[in-house]
């Protein structure tokens, strides 16, 4: 009987502990923006700030919960249609928020709120900041790039 309760106290931990590794900020995960979460998720961090700072990129509305979570989805959608060169079959990381979303092969949609990819993987990181002025328009990829406000990593 001992071991039964030790068995499920350890199933549920160690179900809870994998849901939280890839939990975004809009399931209530207090998340640290300046914390590695990601192999150059905090240069991406820092780089934002400093750009915000020096009015390279507007800074935006922090909002939390489900409100927030639908604003990045829709922007993370309007991403895929507004830019036709933007890779397909790719990660997308918002870094502040931990949110992983995948842009599938056709390239005409993404799914947000997915699970972390595996090693081998495109990657893209931004920052919620650098999400809206590309969809925006107020920055181009390469500017992204250029500023640190958006990285690729592939392996």
């Amino acid at each position: 009987m001992k071991q039964q309760i030790v068995s499920c106290i350890a199933s549920v931990t160690l179900g809870l502990a994998s849901s939280i590794s890839w939990a975004c900020s809009y399931d209530g995960l207090f998340t640290n923006p300046f914390s590695e979460s990601y192999p150059g998720a905090l240069d991406v961090s820092i780089a934002t700030q400093l750009a915000i700072r020096s009015q390279k990129l507007p800074s935006i509305e922090k909002i939390e919960g489900s409100a927030g979570l639908q604003r990045t989805r829709w922007w993370l959608n309007l991403l895929v249609k507004v830019n036709d060169d933007w890779p397909k079959n790719t990660y997308v990381y918002v870094v502040d928020r931990r949110l992983w979303s995948r842009i599938r092969q056709a390239g005409t949609s993404i799914d947000i709120h997915v699970s972390p990819p595996p090693h081998e993987a495109d990657v893209w990181q931004l920052s919620e900041a650098a999400l809206h002025s590309l969809i925006s328009k107020a920055l181009t990829i390469d500017q992204a790039i250029n500023l640190g406000v958006l990285s690729r990593r592939e392996t």
